[in-house]
């Protein structure tokens, strides 16, 4: 727990401590999270760079953007539909298999064997987890 509001309170403090919360969390998401390392990835968001096995390689901006999501949520099964709304927004009406091409692209450049992926995993009915 960030904070504790003792009762009666009014909204207006309610909110103000709701915003300050935010706020902390912004502004540490930022510092912390500029580099995304995992396994033999390395992510520069801010200079648009990534890194494998210490080679960088270039990075199209969605499969940048799509690798980024991955990255930062490692270890989590993403379905189909978050990483779309993610990536490509909630607006997005194109076809699914769009995400299978770019999945299959990133695999290629991060995998030492993108036909056995270690790092970039299936979940068969449900999406893609990033497993460092």
């Amino acid at each position: 727990a960030d904070d504790y509001v003792t009762k009666p309170y009014s909204t207006r403090e309610l909110l103000a401590r709701i915003r300050a919360v935010m706020r902390r969390r912004v502004e540490g998401d930022d510092d912390d999270l500029a580099v995304l390392e995992a396994g033999d990835v390395r992510m520069d968001v801010e200079r648009h760079t990534v890194a494998v096995r210490g080679q960088e390689t270039a990075m199209p901006l969605k499969e940048f953007e799509l690798l980024e999501v991955l990255l930062r949520n490692s270890g989590r099964v993403l379905t189909r539909g978050q990483l779309i709304d993610r990536v490509w927004g909630a607006d997005y009406f194109g076809d699914t298999k769009t995400l299978d091409v770019h999945i299959k692209r990133i695999r290629t450049k991060i995998e030492k064997h993108p036909s056995d992926p270690t790092m970039l995993l299936t979940v068969r009915g449900l999406g893609y987890r990033f497993e460092a």
